[in-house]
């Protein structure tokens, strides 16, 4: 799973490997990539305000992919800004996916609900108690067991997006699952939903996140794409 396209001269961007150099960069695409998104705006919508406690576990969230490899894949697109000049180049969009759904981590992720400030906790908690549940007996994405790739973050910066860089990414788990003969599932929001259609995603269900007592919520299709289009594993 190591193969990924280099940067080449025809495209003027590449997908990479993300790294620990990398971080300022990711949590910055995170940030502004997710301007509009509606499980941020639900979850952390104080982020704004509060934007330097968001970073900070932005930083520890990132970080803990990857720190855990075995399980998460963690992915950066570059673009050569100015290439006539010999620029530099800049992080445009990232990509998380995990690679071996039913593995466990040494450790939990430490959303550090208790102290920070960005977060709304039961929005925060609503949503992990569903999300933790995709694997589950009679979750979506239970029939599948260990047999998937599962696309858990893609993020492209606004000014970059309808350029082909989420196609380009996305692909990337798609050539990996289809050599293994696994399909990709994938919890989208709606401007995500429009991309992972045009892939030939098929929705099979709706996720709804909502805290107990509110009447606020937010929702995401639940989406799978099997190889040559199969429907069936």
């Amino acid at each position: 799973m190591d193969q990924i396209s280099p940067l080449t001269a025809k495209q003027g961007y590449g997908l990479r490997k993300g790294n620990k150099d990398d971080l300022d960069d990711i949590i910055q695409v995170h940030f502004d990539g997710f301007i509009d998104e509606p499980m941020d705006n639900y979850c952390y919508p104080s982020r704004f305000k509060h934007q330097d406690d968001h970073f900070k576990w932005l930083r520890k969230e990132y970080e803990y992919y990857l720190d855990n490899p075995q399980k998460y894949m963690v992915h950066v697109v570059d673009v050569l800004e100015q290439p006539e000049k010999g620029g530099n180049r800049k992080t445009m969009a990232l990509a998380v996916w995990n690679i071996a759904v039913l593995a466990i981590a040494p450790a939990a992720l430490d959303r550090g609900l208790d102290e920070r400030n960005d977060a709304d906790q039961k929005h925060v908690e609503a949503y992990i108690k569903v999300a933790s549940k995709r694997y589950e007996p009679h979750g979506f994405f239970f029939r599948w067991a260990e047999k998937q790739i599962n696309l858990s973050v893609l993020a492209v910066l606004p000014e970059f997006r309808r350029h082909g860089v989420g196609t380009m990414m996305v692909n990337w788990g798609i050539n990996v699952a289809a050599e293994k003969g696994w399909p990709v599932t994938v919890c989208a929001s709606p401007l995500g939903q429009l991309l992972y259609a045009r892939l030939k995603f098929n929705v099979i269900g709706t996720e709804m996140i909502q805290a107990e007592g509110e009447e606020g919520s937010f929702s995401s299709a639940v989406m799978i794409l099997f190889p040559e289009g199969r429907f069936q594993n």
